[in-house]
């Protein structure tokens, strides 16, 4: 009974505080989500996405439920003499800033893809809300100084939910379908052509008939942008929104006309084309794709965008005059705090949108379209001081041997029930190398390179099948036949997984020796790490962009297979106690049983000092796989190909080591040439949805920007080609 006092203060307080904190809450919101979700686009953490998923969810819960909590208290608003308590009137003044909430921010209107196909749930709920908020108008503020006010910002906050929508609609798959269907290529009308030739010929000129291609040019006149841009970067926007045109049916696997192909391939094969150019021009093009499909780009970046900034600063700029204005003595201070708070931050999110929208490709394209300076695009030019983050520019990565040593000594598997979510926690091993111009360089030659090598052989026409043949022939022209094995009559998650252990096991072999290498060399050994860790991420965390197969299922035998060797091999070696690689073996096996003790085995497989226990642990096991060599299961299995991942990448390593390939750099030159074909062809095998949806992490992934590169070069799975359209003249000789 000692309770029911303290529970009846705590209640009175929450019901006098509880729709204060519930609006001040949805304000916060989405002020998160103005600020932050458009870091999403440039900087790919997980975190981030978590923290943008969390509050997109919850910024349309808090609003509705506040909208609720306002409507459901409406019968105690009405005092017995038929007036309105005047706490009611400034608490039911807040319906119409929680629909102007339920409008979003302008930088996100859906979360992912599939947010676009419930246009229509939406709709739905705009009704409702809609008519909450007049509903409690009516009640609670019709007849009271507060009325207009209302009535305007109501009107605001309809009109920003309605550009919500109609921006999910215009980005669902059903619209963009039928917005990029390609118009029916007619034939020539020949009879006519002859028939106008005959007249011509009859009236005493001499005529031919002149067949000519249409093609679209994409040259670009460059202009003053403003301070934030330099001159290549604005011809490079110009040649990407042309493209962005031309090639954005490709991300729902339509069709394009054979001529802009052409165009765009003889672009990016110029010599003249620097890696650099070639990247951001793709950059652009992605970034254009990420705003039609999540954002409110495309409606605000025109004449309507101009409207609706007009008239909502405008409206909510008077709001907030009459409002200090207004004699509010009869309102609760904490109240009228509240409402002032809610006006001007709403005023602040509007300039800042206007600000992000000042600053897009999509303005600085429009200021290029402009014949001449004229006063708005000077002031445009002014404001446009920040330069427009489009990338991530990092390459995320996953080690099998570090990832290993992690999963191993962490608490969940220890618990049979925890280990789905140590399976989701995964993501949080990832880590991040910068995409820096040498990288741009070396797959960006490898990528003309190869398709200099299909048009040389004549295979254009059967793209992703050669792609596909692209690593054996690799190999062949080295005179490794004894590696076809690793990527022939394979499935192509296994032969990545094959080439990442084996690059792993080299990797760690030959770092002490790379250090007095040449740069070139040195680039092409970190970036063969590079690709080949970012190929075991998409394994692990994106398996739908590449080809079909059972990677994840493999993964997980390798640990097995892992765990079994060691301990066959301790028990081959029970009886040299005192051998140093039995105290590695011994060492590895604590590993694999979960040990929370890393002591030191006495043997060192590198001088180097480790700066973590993981990564200690990480070179000896490389250290132990590298002293098993292949000999013993390929006596006991009398077959390269062993049937186990881990195995086969050991067999692998061994041949890439004790092969004829000479030095270091032939070695490595072969693995890097390897890497980078096993990528264009995992690029060119993904379909454009996938890529659409790759978008909202990070601003793409590199996949995505390798698939629009070669899809420019002509060499994507989605790349399908008209005949060239061809028309017809006289000419009068």
């Amino acid at each position: 009974m000692g309770f029911s006092p303290l529970f009846q203060n705590t209640r009175e307080l929450w019901n006098e505080w509880e729709m204060r904190l519930l609006v001040l809450l949805s304000l916060f919101l989405q002020l998160t989500l103005a600020t932050q979700v458009r870091r999403r686009k440039f900087i790919f953490r997980y975190w981030i996405h978590v923290m943008v998923w969390t509050t997109y969810l919850s910024a349309d819960s808090i609003a509705t439920l506040m909208l609720g909590i306002l409507s459901s208290r409406l019968a105690n608003i009405q005092e017995p003499k038929g007036t309105t308590n005047p706490k009611s009137q400034i608490t039911a003044f807040w319906a119409p800033f929680l629909l102007l909430h339920l409008g979003g921010a302008d930088t996100i209107t859906a979360f992912v893809q599939e947010d676009n196909d419930l246009w229509l749930r939406q709709l739905a709920r705009l009704c409702i809300q809609a008519g909450l908020a007049c509903f409690i108008y009516f009640v609670a503020l019709s007849g009271s100084l507060l009325s207009m006010l209302a009535v305007a910002t109501i009107l605001v906050g309809l009109m920003k939910y309605a550009e919500k929508i109609l921006c999910l609609f215009l980005a669902s798959k059903g619209h963009l379908q039928d917005s990029m269907l390609v118009l029916p290529n007619f034939a020539p009308m020949y009879p006519k052509i002859m028939e106008q030739y005959n007249l011509r010929e009859e009236e005493g000129y001499r005529v031919e008939i002149v067949e000519f291609t249409e093609v679209l040019p994409l040259d670009a006149s460059p202009v003053d942008s403003g301070q934030a841009f330099g001159k290549e970067e604005v011809k490079n926007l110009s040649k990407a929104y042309k493209l962005f045109k031309i090639f954005k049916p490709l991300f729902l696997g339509f069709i394009h006309k054979f001529g802009d192909l052409d165009v765009s391939r003889h672009m990016f094969m110029d010599e003249g084309m620097e890696s650099s150019d070639a990247f951001q021009i793709v950059e652009i093009e992605l970034g254009f794709m990420y705003d039609l499909l999540y954002t409110k780009a495309p409606l605000l970046n025109c004449a309507w965008g101009v409207i609706r900034w007009v008239v909502s600063l405008s409206v909510l700029c008077a709001v907030l005059v009459f409002f200090y204005l207004q004699d509010k003595k009869d309102y609760a201070k904490v109240d009228i705090c509240t409402t002032f708070v809610l006006i001007s931050v709403a005023i602040l999110l509007e300039i800042y949108s206007l600000h992000l929208a000042i600053e897009s490709n999509w303005v600085v394209h429009w200021r290029l379209q402009r014949i001449g300076r004229s006063a708005i695009s000077s002031t445009l030019g002014f404001l446009q001081f920040c330069r427009n983050q489009r990338w991530s520019n990092s390459v995320p990565q996953f080690s099998f041997f570090e990832l290993s040593v992690r999963k191993i000594n962490n608490i969940f598997p220890k618990c049979s029930w925890l280990a789905k979510l140590d399976e989701k926690l995964v993501i949080f091993y990832i880590s991040y190398k910068e995409f820096n111009e040498n990288i741009k360089e070396w797959i960006f030659r490898d990528i003309r390179d190869t398709v200099k090598t299909l048009e040389r052989n004549d295979k254009l026409n059967n793209r992703v099948a050669s792609l596909k043949l692209e690593a054996s022939e690799v190999l062949k022209k080295l005179n490794r036949d004894d590696l076809n094995w690793s990527v022939e009559a394979m499935e192509f998650d296994k032969s990545v997984l094959i080439w990442h252990i084996a690059t792993e096991l080299c990797y760690y072999r030959d770092r002490k020796k790379m250090l007095d290498r040449s740069r070139e060399d040195l680039n092409t050994y970190r970036m063969s790490k590079l690709v080949s860790r970012y190929m075991l991420y998409l394994i692990l965390l994106h398996p739908s962009m590449l080809p079909t197969g059972t990677g994840m299922l493999q993964y997980k035998d390798i640990l097995v297979d892992a765990q079994m060797f060691f301990q066959g091999k301790l028990a081959l070696l029970s009886k040299n106690r005192d051998s140093v690689l039995l105290n590695v073996i011994k060492r590895v096996k604590k590993l694999f049983k979960k040990e929370k003790q890393f002591l030191h085995t006495g043997v060192q497989s590198c001088k180097k000092g480790h700066k973590s226990r993981e990564s200690r642990d990480v070179c000896e096991l490389c250290h132990l796989l590298l002293q098993g060599e292949t000999d013993l299961w390929e006596e006991n299995l009398g077959s390269t190909k062993s049937g186990s991942v881990l195995f086969d990448a050991c067999h692998l390593a061994s041949q890439l080591n004790n092969g004829d390939l000479g030095d270091l750099s032939m070695k490595w030159d072969l693995i890097g040439k390897v890497w980078a074909k096993l990528l264009i062809y995992a690029a060119c095998q993904c379909k454009g949805y996938e890529h659409c949806d790759s978008l909202s992490r990070g601003g793409g992934e590199l996949l995505s920007h390798i698939w629009l590169l070669m899809a420019h070069l002509g060499v994507a799975e989605v790349v399908q080609t008209f005949k060239p359209h061809r028309a017809y003249t006289l000419i009068k000789n």
